[in-house]
């Protein structure tokens, strides 16, 4: 039932639609009404009387146990323990500070969103938020949108400064606690806004490439090490599980949980697999100050529905895949058909595969990098042989090609490659020019 509030009350006594007794009257009568349907149930009667219990953290034993001699006083006892709470909560909630009603908020939040998303909000908290006791230690109620400017400006115009993607995520925070209240009925409008001056913000540029690619240099010096690896331990699948990514594009997550029955061969006879879940860590979060990993899991889906998708094998590929089925067999390990598993048969792990791949790039004297750049390196490679971006976007499971564009495409050429591409390109008179 939506509560009525003092100004629909004002409204309808100053303009005569009816008078201030008989609306108290009618209000209390419809809380009275509504409050004995919804706890029907905790009224009860015993041979020595009606009684009214009531679940309650608060009380003894954890429950409101009340004796009445008729129905009609366990009823008016039952209204008035509800009004009590009503008036108290009411009470609470002017008193309740934006940090009180954030914490109330990420309770709610966790049962929503992914766990990463969860530690990601509770890690900007701490970093922007919790510093600005002047800030979150007012009462939610009390906060202006002059309140929200100067917090934002000041964490705009904190030493250092702060990246464009940093500060979208951190006032996200803030906005979404706000829109909590307003569909908690707490207040009725958000006194969010942002009004920053975007100059304060550090545009979010692209990293260079050689942080982000494999040039084919560094691709043949890896390829190299994890051959190496494979001849001194054939029974270590790992590298194979690198070359492999650098086929296939695949996330991390994606890539150890493939199993061999995801390998099909279309009507055209083109071998592909098929993307359909991921490994994931779950979290424990009983204490949301402090989240930590648990277990890695394999989940039934992928990141987003556009993940579920097909990519097709190269022969390479299908060899490193072949390769790796066999070491199975070596091990005698087994496991509801997974590829990458340990001698022991379980999944292996993505810091196992990381290690051994920043382990790689130190013995071969190239910058460390993390599996994902060779899911860049997939992308860049792709985009420099003339595909598509609406193709390798597809292939990345990306639910639009604007991530593709602005996150994934770098050059793959070292700079002698590149100048020596540039300087034929424009000494090249035949070259026509494509609109």
């Amino acid at each position: 039932m939506k509560k009525i509030t003092e100004r629909d009350l004002n409204f309808v006594i100053d303009n005569g639609i009816i008078d201030t007794a008989d609306v108290l009257n009618q209000m209390e009568n419809m809380k009275r009404e509504q409050i004995l349907k919804e706890h029907a149930n905790e009224i009860k009667q015993y041979s020595d009387g009606w009684y009214v219990i009531i679940k309650d953290k608060t009380q003894k034993n954890g429950r409101y146990r009340n004796k009445r001699k008729t129905k009609e006083q366990a009823e008016d006892l039952l209204v008035q323990y509800y009004r009590d709470l009503e008036k108290r909560e009411v009470e609470t909630n002017e008193a309740k500070t934006l940090e009180e009603l954030f914490y109330e908020f990420m309770e709610y939040k966790k049962t929503k969103v992914a766990h990463d998303t969860v530690r990601r909000m509770m890690s900007d908290w701490k970093k922007f938020y919790a510093p600005r006791k002047w800030f979150i230690n007012k009462p939610f109620k009390q906060i202006t949108k002059i309140d929200v400017d100067n917090f934002l400006d000041d964490v705009a115009s904190q030493d250092g400064g702060i990246q464009n993607k940093a500060y979208c995520n951190m006032k996200g925070i803030l906005k979404q606690t706000f829109e909590y209240a307003v569909d908690a009925e707490y207040i009725e409008k958000s006194p969010y806004r942002d009004r920053v001056n975007r100059k304060k913000i550090i545009p979010t540029r692209k990293k260079p490439s050689e942080e982000e690619v494999f040039t084919e240099r560094e691709k043949s010096l890896l390829f190299s090490d994890m051959k190496r690896r494979l001849t001194k331990k054939p029974t270590n699948s790992i590298p194979l599980a690198i070359m492999l990514d650098f086929e296939t594009g695949l996330r991390i997550g994606e890539l150890l949980s493939l199993k061999e029955t995801d390998i099909l061969k279309d009507k055209n006879n083109v071998y592909k697999i098929h993307i359909c879940r991921q490994v994931v860590k779950k979290h424990d979060m009983s204490d949301i100050n402090n989240i930590k990993g648990n277990i890695w899991t394999v989940a039934d889906y992928t990141k987003s529905d556009c993940g579920d998708r097909y990519v097709p094998l190269t022969p390479k590929a299908l060899e490193y895949i072949k390769r790796i089925i066999d070491i199975n067999k070596q091990n005698k390990v087994y496991n509801d058909d997974y590829l990458f598993l340990t001698k022991e048969g379980t999944l292996i792990t993505e810091s196992a595969v990381d290690s051994q791949l920043r382990n790689a790039c130190d013995k071969v004297g190239i910058p460390r990098r993390s599996m994902h750049k060779i899911r860049k390196t997939y992308t860049s490679t792709l985009f420099a042989k003339d595909v598509s971006v609406t193709i390798i976007s597809k292939l990345l499971g990306h639910a639009d090609e604007t991530t593709t564009l602005k996150y994934y495409l770098f050059n793959v050429e070292d700079s002698q490659e590149t100048d020596a591409i540039v300087l034929n390109a424009l000494s090249n008179t035949n070259t026509k020019v494509r609109l």
